[in-house]
């Protein structure tokens, strides 16, 4: 007869030596992971909490204490500030003119084959680079037009759109003026000074000067030819500022255009994604936007806009999170307020989120096109 020998129990506690081991190789388990999920926590909370340091207290004393930044951040970038990585960046632009690496001199590694890269001599220490696109039925395979001649052009009776943005070159950018053109009309855009291959440095009445210099130089080369102003975001600030001055003395625009447009840029501010973080906060209005008063810059389009006399047109998508589609609602209302009979009309065009245009890609509305003619066409009438 076989005779099975019983399991060994503990005198203590009557558990096998089997049972005894799985407890004890268990518990040695179930200490590492604590050990492993305790090192990620702690890694974790010292993360976020240098995190918070940085975006709560490193950041609001380093803008505090160098107000100076402020307005240079503000005018490198249509997308103002209040990150901690925007403030880097922007030391950076200080002394590298933005966009870098960019040949703005060739304006067909953009693919503009119809277009002719200048400089215009502002002030002292101040020449702003330009480009100016042609019409597309003015340059054909049976006329070719040098760039030495484009100039002479300008006075063919074609329509001309003065552009006023940020970063002439950008894609969007090169979208619309392609667009333009193919309307068969002159394009000129500038890139303010300090920016792009323009010299010298960026306030809110420089950049104001540089448009109205262009807008100037436009008018004695135009002839018979009107005169258009289109501005895009931080651009519709110096548009609306530039045509309070011209229709304060006199020199109307044809018509003004303004694409994702604010009402001031206290508001703006305020309301930009980046100030996520800090907009509840006590101090954001004293360390943020009293810093930007402070400086000098305002761009009150809401208030320019009343002086305005010519046709308005409004463009906003409603899923612009830079600007936000209520700014330009905003903005929309205040201009009513002055319109009248001796005036001309404000018109508002609200794009649907489900197109998915935002704050860049309005040029590929299908509609646009026929929104500009019907634009132009309307110049000295109600619209």
């Amino acid at each position: 007869m076989d005779i099975q020998e019983s399991p060994r129990i503990h005198p203590k506690d009557g558990v096998t030596k089997g049972e005894e081991a799985t407890v004890l190789i268990s518990s040695v388990n179930v200490w590492k992971y604590v050990r492993l999920c305790g090192s990620w926590v702690l890694f974790s909370v010292k993360i976020s909490s240098l995190t918070l340091f940085l975006i709560y207290v490193a950041v609001p004393i380093f803008v505090k204490a160098n107000q100076w930044i402020l307005p240079k951040i503000n005018l490198k970038h249509s997308d103002f500030i209040l990150s901690f990585l925007f403030v880097i960046i922007f030391v950076f632009v200080l002394t590298v003119h933005w966009p870098p690496f960019v040949n703005l001199s060739r304006p067909s590694d953009f693919d503009l084959n119809n277009t002719r890269n200048f400089y215009l001599h502002v002030e002292e220490g101040v020449n702003i680079g330009a480009w100016h696109i042609l019409p597309a039925n003015l340059q054909t395979e049976q006329r070719i037009i040098t760039p030495d001649h484009y100039e002479d052009e300008l006075n063919s009776g074609h329509n001309i759109f003065l552009y006023l943005t940020w970063q002439q070159g950008s894609h969007h950018r090169v979208q619309l003026y392609r667009l333009l053109s193919k309307l068969n009309y002159h394009v000129v855009t500038i890139d303010y000074r300090g920016y792009g291959d323009s010299s010298g440095y960026p306030t809110e009445d420089g950049v104001v000067a540089d448009a109205y210099f262009a807008y100037k130089w436009l008018k004695e080369k135009a002839g018979e030819s009107k005169i258009f102003i289109w501005g895009h975001s931080l651009g519709t600030g110096v548009t609306t500022k530039l045509a309070k001055r011209l229709c304060d003395e006199g020199d109307h625009p044809a018509g003004i255009i303004l694409e994702s447009p604010f009402n001031n840029i206290h508001e703006a501010a305020q309301n930009h994604p980046l100030g996520l973080p800090y907009r509840m906060l006590p101090w954001f209005e004293w360390v943020f936007l009293d810093g930007i008063k402070e400086h000098g810059i305002y761009f009150r389009s809401d208030e320019n806009i009343l002086s305005v006399t010519p046709n308005i047109l409004i463009l906003h998508a409603k899923d612009d999170f830079i600007v936000p589609f209520d700014l330009g609602k905003k903005l929309y209302h205040k201009a009513r307020e002055t319109r009248n009979h001796k005036t001309g009309q404000v018109e508002f065009i609200p794009f649907e989120a489900s197109h998915g245009y935002g704050h860049k890609l309005i040029y590929k509305a299908p509609e646009l096109p026929s929104l500009i003619r019907k634009f132009v066409g309307s110049t000295g009438e109600k619209m």
